[in-house]
């Protein structure tokens, strides 16, 4: 008698180990020019404000946020722009205020980490120097795609292969990488994008960011789609693609931090185009579960007994108004499937 096959064990949403967030924004600075698909003042919520006006703003704010956080972790993180490329005076004044920020968490007896964000392409040396002396760990690369033809018409500047680089080049200078995709660019199906996080996985990211592409008003992209040359995704194929996508994540360990574009009054009510919906976030979630528990029956060639999903996604699984339940219907028996344990981050299949 062959013995019976061993539960199948599917870790869930990987969690990123770092500190209760302290965000700077300092939109455009640095960047060569705009991204076809870039409202950043919107999206932020920052406004117009050069790095010297953030950087005071930041300064009056973290004595306060350090003094209501209770966690003994802090994570500054620089968004916005590119943050590698802006003027040297600019960079100083930002290098200068993490060490003000790390010096007084340490006297209130917590510790400091720094992120930031940049193209592939604005990676000097130097730089990346000064980075690692203040203590700023986690290099988050704005990579959107690793498909010449979708750089080039999304007008990014760089080529796979400089994306490539930039990502091991982070990695050779021992930060921690992050990798953020875009889905739906122009001249992206849901193949191309598949492929872009493979190519992304398998340089081990410490972490990944999957952006819808939408379409802000006044942006380069809104002129494609008013006149008809682009199409945005819609809510469906996003939630597919993107729900695969996580799945891969799931197998590879690597946590995905951020599904959606976060909401902002002023960015939706200038948002012409693009798959936006309150629930878009939790229904990519349920088409992972759909996705990743599909592939493991599929793996073992028989049907599974039961099927144990962390309590806290009972939310998600079965998707908006249950849009899931019949296609999951055709893959298992809906009362195979039990929700327990609150704390676990592990989908338990046994056959």
């Amino acid at each position: 008698m062959e013995p019976a096959p061993k539960p199948e064990y599917i870790t869930v949403s990987p969690k990123l180990e770092r500190g209760k967030i302290f965000s700077v924004f300092i939109p455009f600075a640095g960047c060569p020019h705009h991204c076809i698909f870039c409202a950043q003042e919107q999206q932020t919520g920052a406004g117009k404000q050069n790095v010297t006006e953030a950087i005071a703003k930041a300064k009056v704010d973290f004595p306060e946020f350090l003094a209501k956080t209770k966690s003994p972790l802090i994570d500054i993180a620089f968004y916005g722009g590119t943050f590698t490329a802006i003027n040297e005076e600019d960079f100083s004044l930002c290098l200068a205020f993490f060490k003000f920020c790390k010096e007084l968490a340490q006297k209130n007896g917590k510790f400091l980490l720094g992120r930031c964000s940049t193209r592939p392409d604005a990676l000097a040396p130097e730089r990346l120097q000064q980075l690692k002396t203040v203590g700023i760990d986690l290099i988050e690369l704005g990579i959107q795609s690793f498909d010449d033809a979708v750089l080039n018409q999304s007008k990014r500047g760089y080529s796979k292969e400089t994306a490539i680089h930039a990502c091991q080049t982070v990695l050779a200078r021992d930060f921690k990488l992050g990798i953020q995709l875009m889905a739906g660019l122009p001249n992206q199906n849901q193949a191309v994008f598949l492929k872009d996080a493979e190519t992304a996985l398998c340089l081990h990211p410490h972490c990944m960011r999957y952006y819808p592409c939408l379409v802000p008003e006044k942006t380069p992209l809104a002129r494609l789609f008013g006149e008809g040359k682009y199409t945005p995704w819609s809510n469906e194929k996003c939630i597919e693609t993107l729900g695969k996508a996580l799945a891969m994540a799931w197998q590879a360990n690597t946590p995905v931090i951020r599904l959606t574009v976060a909401p902002e009054q002023e960015f939706d009510t200038h948002l012409a185009a693009g798959p936006r919906h309150p629930s878009l976030g939790s229904d990519i979630m349920g088409y992972a579960f759909y996705t990743a528990l599909k592939d493991a029956l599929v793996k073992h060639e028989q049907p599974a007994r039961r099927i144990c999903i962390p309590a806290k996604y009972q939310g998600c699984f079965f998707g908006t108004k249950n849009w899931l339940k019949k296609k999951y219907a055709e893959l298992i028996p809906l009362e195979a499937v039990i929700f327990d344990n609150e704390q676990s981050e592990q989908i338990t299949i046994i056959f």
